[in-house]
This record gives C-alpha cells, structure tokens and sequence, in this order.
C-alpha cells in the first residue's frame, strides 16, 4: 500500500506538471555549518580528482583544477589543497560538541567520494592518509540508516518529493531540481530534458571530453615552453570550471529547498543529530591514540559492524513511526502499525492489591503484521506496553487482545484512563540509543574466538553418523 501511495504521489506529480511534496515534515539533519564538495574525475580513471569545489552553505566555491589528475604529483598537490579545510572544519565540530555533515551532489559523487577515501589512506604520503581517514568517516557512515555525515542532495530531496519521472532519473540532481521549480510557461517535458544535458555527478559529457577535454590535455602535455604549459593549464581550468559550477550551484539550491520553513520540526532528528556526534567524537578519539583503519575487517569487527547497524536500522524505524507523520500513516496502510479502537478495558483481581488490565482493540485495517507473543507500545501519549495474547477475524475487523505490561509500570496507570471508542496506535517501542554498548559488548563477547570460517583452523570433525534403529516406529516411541 505505501508503495501505492508513492505511485499515486507520481501520477499527480505527472498530472501537474511538478512535483508534489510527500512529507510536512524535514527528513534530514542540516546543519548551518555543512560543507558542499563537488568533485570531477577524468574518465576511466574513477580514483582521480580533476577538479575540485569546497565551500560552505551559502558561500560561492573555491575550486582549484589541475591539468592532469594522471601525474600524481599534481593529483597530491590538489589533494594537500584540499586537507587544510577539512582538517578546520573538523576541528571546529570537535570543539563545538556535534559532527561535520558533507554534502555532494549525488549517490554516484556519493560512492566516488567513499572509493577516495579507501585509496587515499593507503598511500604512502602521511598528509595524504589524512584527508582518507577524514573522509572516511563520511564514508563508512553512509550506509548506516539514519547517519547525517555525508549526505547526497538528490538522495535528501526524493525523501520530500515525489516527480512525474521513474526513480533512478531523480538521481540526476539538475532534472530533479526542474521538477521542483519548474520553469513557468515551458513544457516540464523540454526543461527537464534540457536540465539531463548538464553532467551532475563527477564525471563530464564523452562528447566534452572528446571534442575538448582531450585535446586540451594533449597540447598541454605538447607544450614547448613553460609559458604555453600554463596557457593550457589556464585553458583546461576554464573548461571545467564551466561543468563544476553548475553541479556546486544546484548542491546549494537543494539545500537551500531543504531548509525553507515550510518544513515542520521532526523530533527523530534531534536523536539522529546527538548519536552522529557520538559517532564522531568516537572516530576521532580513536584516530587521535592512533588506531588505524584497517583495509578488511576481521571476522569480529565485521559482526559488530553488522550488529550497529541492524540495531540503527530498529532504532530510525521506530522513531519515525514514532515522530514522523508520513511514515506513521505508510505503517499503517503497511501493517506494521496496528491503529485500533478500544472496545474494552477489562480488569482482573488475581490476587490481594494485584490488578490485571486487558484491552481489546478492534481494527480495520488487512494484512496487520502481527503474532501471539508480540508486545507494541503506543506510538503517542503516556507509555503503554501491551502483550497480544489474542487475534481473530471477525468479518471486516481484527480483534486484538493484549494484556498491559505487568507490575509497576505507568502503562497500567493509562490504561485506567483510557475510555472506550479511543483511537490508539501501536508499534515498535521508543528508539534507544544508548543501549548499543550493551549489544557491541555482547557481540565481542561472542566473537571472542574466531570461527573457523573466518580463520586459519581447519573445521570441527563431524560427529560419527549413528546406526539406524531397526524399527524407527518404536525408537520414536521410546522418546516419549
């Protein structure tokens, strides 16, 4: 059914010539202090930096273009350009208590920027492993749901529109920003076609590259004096300033869209904004007692990898449901939300100044993801924790029976208040944080030893197959 919505949210898009928003709510962290990088690589040489553009939310680009990111000594020299910025910039959020938050123009910048960082600390210059380790903060933090580190503005604004295109042509981020300020008197169709010309990611157009990159670069390495070398280095720079503007500008502009006030408040993104600067303080504090980043994981740090982000991925859900309009209501034309009108409040007395209250919720709704056993908390108001110890069918309506989580518990004290014909919603229980230690710690504990999987030591014997019983009827019977 969501995905119904997201499909309805498209036609009419399509139908009105724009995009609609799909939220009322932001979805991401912005912070007034991010940095935008906007980098270009030569093509077939995906590890490269031709150009770069550094700045900061609402400040023009500074850009420096190097001739030929194939001669390392000017890849480095571009690089060393770049490391004093970050370096700042990271140690301005260490001081300050919260983290640094990168934007780039897309998922494919996204990815190209996350490969960098895995080369560059691995080269043999200390300066250069630097800006790797920095940026592969960023990097190993994009993945992970709910981080707010290295964000891709294409990726931040499809979490708030919905266009009349497919998907994957919303990655390019010129169309996607056409389709949010549609150009007035012009059909949406041109304009976005005409917005696709424009290279958005890190790499430029063949036919740039063939017609005038490369032989830019050919008479540049052609050249017989120093003074024509940096006529065609003046050249080559001109040029790709012209591709790399455009893509910087329109990182700018969806921020900037991201940030209008239109947007309501989304209190998930306070817990997201304190447990990225945890995250943060953390990598730092273990690059400043000199821990290195290893090329591969062990079979221990990759579960616990594992183990961090499943426990991420509970945490978001749970409190967008939570806190967040539209997912509340895609949980639950989903089913993972059980949205019920209570019926009942039954009490019982089992025994002296013990009291017992079981509710009974009916609902609407198909396909409810729910399981004798379960427990849901309500998703508003005081905490109430229910275990559902019945479900039945009953023509158009499910009847649920969960009983309020027993002893102390404040739960027992709402449902006393509660009053027949209540709406409720119940899902996940609130997002905790702080609890991940507790799940790390159990992990290293369990990987203590390696597997045999992951290590040197061949694997344990098989145990010696037993005999068949001769008569297996009465074998089994003999269990009993």
């Amino acid at each position: 059914m969501a995905d119904l919505i997201h499909v309805a949210a498209r036609l009419r898009a399509l139908q009105n010539g724009r995009a609609v928003p799909i939220v009322s709510q932001r979805q991401v962290v912005i912070q007034p202090h991010a940095r935008i990088l906007t980098l270009l690589s030569m093509a077939g040489e995906d590890t490269s930096v031709h150009a770069a553009a550094f700045g900061g939310f609402g400040e023009p680009a500074q850009i420096h273009v190097i001739a030929d990111p194939r001669s390392r000594d000017d890849q480095y020299a571009l690089l060393r350009w770049l490391l004093p910025f970050f370096e700042t910039y990271y140690a301005q959020c260490r001081a300050d208590g919260t983290f640094p938050q990168i934007w780039v123009s897309s998922a494919g910048a996204l990815g190209h920027l996350d490969t960098l960082a895995d080369r560059l600390r691995f080269t043999d210059e200390p300066d250069i492993q630097r800006l790797g380790e920095l940026w592969t903060y960023a990097g190993e933090r994009s993945p992970i749901a709910g981080q707010q580190a290295l964000m891709s503005a294409s990726g931040a604004l499809r979490l708030h529109y919905a266009t009349g295109q497919q998907e994957a042509e919303d990655e390019h981020l010129a169309a996607l920003l056409t389709w949010i300020e549609p150009p007035s008197g012009r059909d949406i169709f041109a304009a976005v076609a005409a917005a696709e010309g424009l290279p958005m990611s890190v790499k430029t157009d063949p036919r740039f590259d063939r017609n005038q990159l490369q032989p830019a670069v050919s008479d540049f390495h052609g050249a017989a004096t120093p003074e024509a070398a940096v006529r065609h280095h003046g050249r080559i720079q001109q040029m790709l300033e012209g591709v790399i503007r455009p893509i910087y500008t329109a990182t700018q502009r969806a921020i900037a869209l991201l940030s209008a006030p239109r947007w309501q408040a989304n209190p998930i993104l306070d817990e997201l904004a304190d447990q990225e600067a945890r995250e943060f303080a953390r990598f730092m504090l273990a690059r400043d007692d000199g821990h290195r980043l290893p090329y591969r994981d062990s079979a221990k740090a990759g579960a616990i990898k594992i183990a961090a982000r499943e426990r991420a991925v509970n945490n978001v859900e749970a409190g967008m449901l939570r806190y967040d309009h539209a997912a509340r209501e895609k949980g639950v034309s989903t089913g993972t939300v059980l949205r019920a009108q209570l019926a009942d409040v039954i009490v019982t007395h089992p025994r002296s100044r013990v009291y017992e209250y079981d509710l009974v919720l009916t609902s609407h709704q198909d396909g409810l993801h729910l399981r004798l056993g379960d427990v849901l908390c309500t998703l508003d108001g005081a905490a109430l924790s229910l275990r559902i110890d019945e479900i039945e069918r009953r023509g158009p309506f499910t009847w649920v029976t969960g009983r309020v989580a027993p002893g102390k518990s404040p739960g027992k004290n709402a449902a006393k208040r509660l009053s027949r014909g209540e709406v409720l919603d119940f899902g996940p229980g609130a997002p905790n944080w702080h609890d991940l230690g507790n799940v790390l710690a159990q992990m290293s504990t369990r990987m203590a030893s390696t597997p045999w999987t992951h290590g040197e030591a061949p694997p344990p014997p098989a145990r010696a197959p037993q005999a068949a019983p001769g008569n297996l009827r009465a074998a089994v019977e003999g269990l009993i």
